[in-house]
């Protein structure tokens, strides 16, 4: 039992039930207090030695904007629908290039835009969001909008 005392619990099922909506794909969400970040995608073998897709997500620094969540949620997602992640991470000399990195996060970002939209959620949040983690802000940007043109 998950217990959500900063996230609102009914809103944050209620955009898990849209993404499996929107993917056709399960993918488990769990709580790390300790992630450094708001989310993060990974795969695991469960007890059975199944893999596993699952969130990981930091309730103590997500934001509460259910517009933001839905955005974060839907990156991560769009990770696991694209067949980002490894199940076996490659040893350091192999790793991705920036390039290749880059390009997975750029189709993450227009997964969630595409979600976004759909759902239509409000990218005025999203976009305050994004101007207080500048990463890659302008490109960012460009996808989220490229959406709503």
């Amino acid at each position: 039992m998950f217990l959500f005392p900063i996230l609102n619990l009914k809103m944050l099922v209620n955009i898990i039930n849209k993404l499996f909506e929107y993917s056709n794909n399960y993918i488990e969400v769990r709580i790390d207090l300790n992630l450094p970040m708001p989310a993060f995608s990974i795969i695991e073998k469960n007890i059975y030695g199944r893999f596993v897709p699952v969130i990981l997500i930091n309730e103590k620094i997500m934001q509460e904007n259910e517009n933001v969540i839905a955005h974060i949620m839907a990156h991560e997602w769009g990770h696991h629908v694209s067949n980002h992640l490894e199940l076996v991470p490659p040893p350091p000399h192999e790793m991705p290039s920036m390039e290749e990195r880059q390009k997975k996060e750029d189709e993450a970002d227009l997964y969630a835009a595409k979600f976004i939209k759909e759902y239509m959620y409000d990218r005025k949040p999203i976009i305050d969001f994004l101007n207080k983690h500048p990463s890659d802000l302008e490109n960012r940007l460009k996808i989220l909008n490229s959406q709503f043109e």
